[in-house]
C-alpha cells in the first residue's frame, strides 16, 4: 500500500528551514507544504462549490480574505481553523484531511483512511486511550516536569549552599559551576528519598 521512498524534505521550524533526506513509509509522512497547500485549495474550492457556498457564505469559519489566501494556496490554516473550515463544509476534520491527502497523493481517500486505521491499530499496542487521558486534566494539558534532568550531586551541593545562606553568585564561585546552572538548580527541589 504505502511504498518506501527517499525524498528531500523541507521542514520549517520557527525561522529555521532544514533540508533532510527522509525515508518515508507512510502516506501521511509527506510534510512538504508546497504540495499540500494546492491540494487543500482544490478540495475546499470543490466542496464549497458543491454546497453552493460563496466565500462570504463561509464567514462563520473564516474571513473572505483569509479564505482567498487558502484557496489560492498562499496560506495554511491552523488546526483550529482547519476544524472550523471542515464544519463549514459539513465534513469531519478527518474526512477533509483524507480528501486533501488523497488529492495530493492522487489516491482514493478510502485507501488513506484504511492506512490510518492500520496505523491507529498498531499504535494502540504502545499508546492506550488511558495514556493519552493521563496527559489531560479536563480540557487542559498536564504540565510537564522540566525536560532537563538535574545532576543530583550538583543539585545537592547547590541546595546545601542555598541552605547555608550563600548567594547564587557565591555558590557558583565556590562550586566552580556556571551561574546559569546554579540559577537552574537553585529553583529545583531535591527528589524524595526512596
Amino acid at each position: 500500500m504505502a511504498q518506501k521512498r527517499l525524498r528531500t524534505a523541507l521542514y520549517t521550524i520557527g525561522c529555521v528551514t532544514v533540508h533532510a533526506d527522509v525515508a518515508t513509509s507512510s502516506v501521511f509522512e509527506d510534510n512538504d507544504l508546497t504540495s499540500i497547500r494546492p491540494a487543500l485549495a482544490a478540495v475546499i474550492r470543490s466542496v464549497r462549490g458543491s454546497l453552493g457556498l460563496t466565500q462570504e457564505g463561509m464567514a462563520q469559519a473564516t474571513s473572505r480574505t483569509y479564505l482567498t489566501k487558502i484557496e489560492s494556496a498562499q496560506s495554511s490554516p491552523t488546526l483550529d481553523k482547519f476544524i472550523e473550515l471542515a464544519a463549514a463544509l459539513e465534513l469531519s476534520p478527518v474526512a477533509l484531511m483524507a480528501l486533501v491527502l488523497g488529492t495530493r497523493d492522487e489516491q482514493p481517500s478510502a485507501d488513506l483512511l484504511a492506512q490510518a486505521r492500520e496505523e491507529l491499530e498498531a499504535l494502540q499496542v504502545r499508546v492506550t486511550p488511558d495514556d493519552i487521558a493521563a496527559q489531560m486534566v479536563g480540557t487542559e494539558v498536564v504540565k510537564r516536569p522540566p525536560a532537563r534532568p538535574a545532576d543530583l550531586i550538583k543539585l545537592q551541593k547547590v541546595q546545601a549552599c542555598k541552605e547555608s545562606g550563600l548567594s547564587q553568585a557565591a555558590t557558583a564561585r565556590q562550586l566552580g559551576i556556571s551561574r546559569s546552572t546554579v540559577s537552574f538548580l537553585w529553583k529545583r527541589e531535591l527528589p524524595d528519598a526512596p
